[in-house]
């Protein structure tokens, strides 16, 4: 989220927090997800854009649907992003760094590869923010390699 904050020049702490929020409660709260978290944010006051985001990153359980821009990227960043975490993990250095486009698409062909993705979320994101899957996924590895300390995956 904040890769495509900077390529879009959007708020990049808005962005990053909505990346990183979106799920905070799925762990504990699986049933009531994301709603519970929605209504913990809102509580504190946190940015009802990102609220909003949050929401429409589930609209199976929210019935919002994506429409402003965050919302849409937060949608096409959600399964990609943990999918290219699974594709990491598997690699024998578990260095995203060493992930390519390629090696992802193939994997995505895969069904019983990280069974849990729903591939179909990965393709309509791609097409919500108007991207080649191909360029959507080369461009949250990008993000995600020049963050793999940040996030574990630098092998």
């Amino acid at each position: 989220m904040r890769g495509y904050a900077r390529q879009l020049n959007e708020d990049e702490e808005l962005w990053g927090n909505a990346g990183l929020l979106h799920d905070f409660d799925y762990e504990q709260h699986p049933d009531e997800h994301p709603l519970w978290g929605m209504a913990l944010l809102k509580e504190q006051g946190w940015d009802a854009s990102l609220i909003q985001a949050i929401a429409a990153h589930y609209s199976a359980k929210t019935g919002v649907e994506p429409t402003t821009k965050i919302e849409r990227y937060l949608f096409a960043c959600d399964e990609l992003s943990g999918f290219l975490t699974a594709v990491t993990y598997v690699r024998p250095s578990k260095s995203i760094r060493e992930v390519e486009v390629k090696s992802v698409t193939k994997k995505l062909k895969t069904p019983s590869f990280a069974a849990g993705v729903n591939r179909d979320d990965v393709t309509k994101g791609a097409e919500l923010i108007g991207l080649d899957i191909d360029v959507h996924i080369a461009n949250c590895l990008a993000s995600m390699q020049l963050d793999a300390e940040k996030l574990g995956l630098a092998g």
